[in-house]
This record gives structure tokens, C-alpha cells and sequence, in this order.
């Protein structure tokens, strides 16, 4: 269970760290249109997630964190506004 709780914080860690290299600014948790938006906490989720999956290093957790949520953003179908 501990070893969860250090990777979860490097995975947060590495999510901090592109929220505030990208603009500045810590995106936090809320509620906005209609939709959920977890802001770093999604990174915290990823990191910990895939770096409890792949290797269970502290490493993978934070760049998953970092670069994780980018991945699915690319991922996910886009909205066609018309």
C-alpha cells in the first residue's frame, strides 16, 4: 500500500510540474459545461496507475503523470462544432 501512496505523489509530482512549466497555473479539480474535469489529479491517477502496472518505479509514475493526461487528450474523438 505504500509503495501506491509514492507512486501516486511522483505521479502527481510529474503532473504539477507540466501544469506549471505549460502556463504557470495549477489546474485543480471542477465542474464546468456539463463536465468533470480532474485537472492534476487525473495526473496523479495515471502516474500511479501506470507506474504500479509497468514497473513499479517511481520514475515511470512521474513522467506518466507528466506526460499522461497529453496522451489521452490526443487520444479521446474531438467534438466537430458546427
Amino acid at each position: 500500500m505504500s509503495e501506491f501512496i509514492i507512486l501516486a505523489l511522483a505521479g502527481g509530482l510529474g503532473a504539477l510540474v507540466k501544469d506549471v512549466v505549460k502556463d504557470n497555473k495549477l489546474i485543480m479539480p471542477c465542474y464546468k459545461d456539463g463536465s468533470i474535469l480532474l485537472g492534476f489529479v487525473g495526473g496523479v491517477i495515471i502516474g500511479a496507475a501506470v507506474g504500479y502496472l509497468v514497473d513499479q518505479n517511481a520514475m515511470t509514475a512521474f513522467f506518466s503523470g507528466y506526460a499522461g493526461t497529453q496522451m489521452l487528450h490526443s487520444l479521446m474523438p474531438k467534438e466537430k462544432k458546427e
